[in-house]
């Protein structure tokens, strides 16, 4: 559990341009852009509370005594800031924990990139893409951090967000993956 707070506390300080940034001269052009962004999301965006409410654990995946056992309130606070581009798709950064499946707390900081669409009003936003960031688990790697890239969905109206993000099943083992994260953000 120290190693995954430590791992939360030093993400999160990432999100604080006083330092943070300050790295990106080492980083080559490339790793100066995404740096860059992150910076101007940090400074240009609106900030965010988020809410972790809900995992959705997969019927098809996991057995019915296993579903039993798991956690689907997925408990916890979060922070971020939302920039809207001049095409008006979104970029994020944010640092969340929340109980996972087993009831261990989980922390995540990362980056969020979403595609906008308004179908029907200004005010109704439909959301496609991607999220990447480090989380640390207690039965992945003992709560050692490691990187995530996972599909991101969201349905907003105003200033609420509901996203849902898929954790895929990457083997044929059962009672793992296919979960739904569902939580929802407040912008202010």
């Amino acid at each position: 559990m120290r190693i995954a707070v430590t791992g939360a506390l030093v993400a999160s300080a990432m999100l604080c341009p006083s330092h943070a940034f300050a790295l990106s001269d080492s980083l080559g052009s490339w790793g100066q852009a995404a740096v860059q962004s992150l910076q101007q999301t940090y400074d240009q965006g609106s900030p965010e509370v988020l809410i972790p409410g809900y995992s959705w654990h997969d019927p098809h995946t996991y057995t019915a005594a296993k579903r039993a056992q798991l956690n689907d309130y997925a408990i916890g606070l979060g922070w971020g800031h939302m920039r809207v581009d001049s095409q008006g798709n979104t970029d994020q950064v944010y640092a969340l924990i929340f109980s996972d499946s087993h009831h261990d707390a989980e922390p995540v900081v990362g980056y969020a990139k979403q595609w906008i669409w308004r179908p029907f009003t200004p005010n109704l936003r439909l959301g496609l893409g991607y999220t990447l960031g480090v989380t640390s688990r207690a039965d992945v790697m003992k709560n050692v951090p490691f990187p995530i890239v996972l599909p991101l969905l969201s349905i907003g109206y105003r200033r609420l967000t509901l996203y849902s993000v898929l954790i895929p099943r990457l083997n044929g083992t059962p009672n793992n993956g296919n979960v739904v994260f569902l939580f929802g953000g407040l912008r202010y």
